[in-house]
C-alpha cells in the first residue's frame, strides 16, 4: 500500500476482536483503566493542605471550626407536638432581653369560687399591715364645717350663761368646748333635751364633748348652759362645732 500516505482501515470479523486503549501521549504505557462494571478508574491525589469547596455556583457550603456543617434551618408554624409541663421548657436567651408588654390583658372573667386578688399594703418600714400593725385611717368630712362661739362676761356666782345656736338643716354636732377660769357646771341640750353634763376643776378647767360620727341636730336649737360654781364672778366661754 505504498501508493497511500494514510492509516489503513481496521476490519474485524467479530465484535471485540480489537481493544482500543487511551494512553498518555508522553508515556504510552500509562493507559486509562476501565473497571469491570464499565466505570473509569480514576486515581486523583491532591497535594497536602488542598481545600475542596462545594458550591452551587453562588453560595459555598460553610464548614464550622469543629468540622460540623453550618446549616440554617427555616421553619414556619413549626409544630412538633403539644408542650408538656412535666418534660418541656422554653428558653429564650441571647444578647437582647425579651420583654412582653400587654395592655388590658384579659384571660377570662374572674370567678369568686376559684379566683382571688390580693393587694399587700406595707408601712414605711416595709412591714405588712395586720391586726397588730393596723393601717392608720383618717376621716375627712366632705361637708362644710361650722363654728359658733359665745362669751359670757362676768357671770355672777351661781348664775348661768346660755349659748344657743340655731342649727340649719342636716346639721350634725361634732364638738362642744366649754371653759372658764373658775369652777363651773355645763349642760349640752339638743332641742331642749339635756344630752350631756360636765364639770371642770382647777387642774382641768375645760369641759369638752366629741361625737365621732356626729350627733344629729337638724333644724333644732343646740344650747350650752353654763353655771358659775365659783365663789366670785367669772367669764365663761363656749364653742359649738358641726357640719351641714
Amino acid at each position: 500500500m505504498a501508493d497511500y500516505d494514510s492509516s489503513l482501515p481496521i476490519r474485524t470479523e467479530n465484535a471485540g476482536d480489537v481493544d482500543i486503549f487511551l494512553s498518555d501521549s508522553v508515556t504510552p504505557s500509562q493507559k486509562l483503566k476501565v473497571n469491570a462494571d464499565g466505570s473509569i478508574d480514576t486515581n486523583t491525589t491532591l497535594p497536602a493542605g488542598t481545600k475542596v469547596e462545594i458550591t452551587d455556583g453562588t453560595d459555598d457550603l460553610d464548614i464550622n471550626a469543629d468540622g460540623s456543617i453550618n446549616a440554617v434551618v427555616t421553619a414556619t408554624d413549626l409544630d412538633i407536638r403539644d408542650l408538656d409541663f412535666a418534660q418541656d421548657s422554653v428558653d429564650v436567651s441571647g444578647s437582647t432581653n425579651v420583654g412582653v408588654v400587654a395592655t388590658d390583658l384579659d384571660i377570662r372573667d374572674l370567678d369568686a369560687a376559684q379566683d382571688s386578688v390580693s393587694a399587700h399594703l406595707k408601712d414605711e418600714d416595709g412591714n405588712a399591715y395586720s391586726s397588730s400593725n393596723p393601717l392608720p385611717v383618717e376621716f375627712f368630712e366632705s361637708q362644710a364645717e361650722s363654728f359658733d362661739y359665745s362669751t359670757g362676761t362676768a357671770i355672777a356666782k351661781n348664775a348661768t350663761h346660755t349659748h344657743t345656736y340655731a342649727a340649719p338643716a342636716n346639721f350634725k354636732l361634732k364638738d362642744v368646748y366649754v371653759s372658764g377660769s373658775g369652777k363651773m357646771r355645763a349642760e349640752l341640750r339638743i332641742d331642749g333635751n339635756v344630752v350631756a353634763v360636765g364639770f371642770n376643776s382647777t387642774a382641768n378647767p375645760q369641759v369638752s364633748w366629741r361625737f365621732q360620727k356626729g350627733l344629729n341636730a337638724s333644724s333644732v336649737n343646740v344650747a350650752v348652759v353654763i353655771e358659775n360654781l365659783d365663789n366670785q364672778a367669772q367669764n365663761l366661754y363656749s364653742t359649738i362645732v358641726g357640719i351641714s
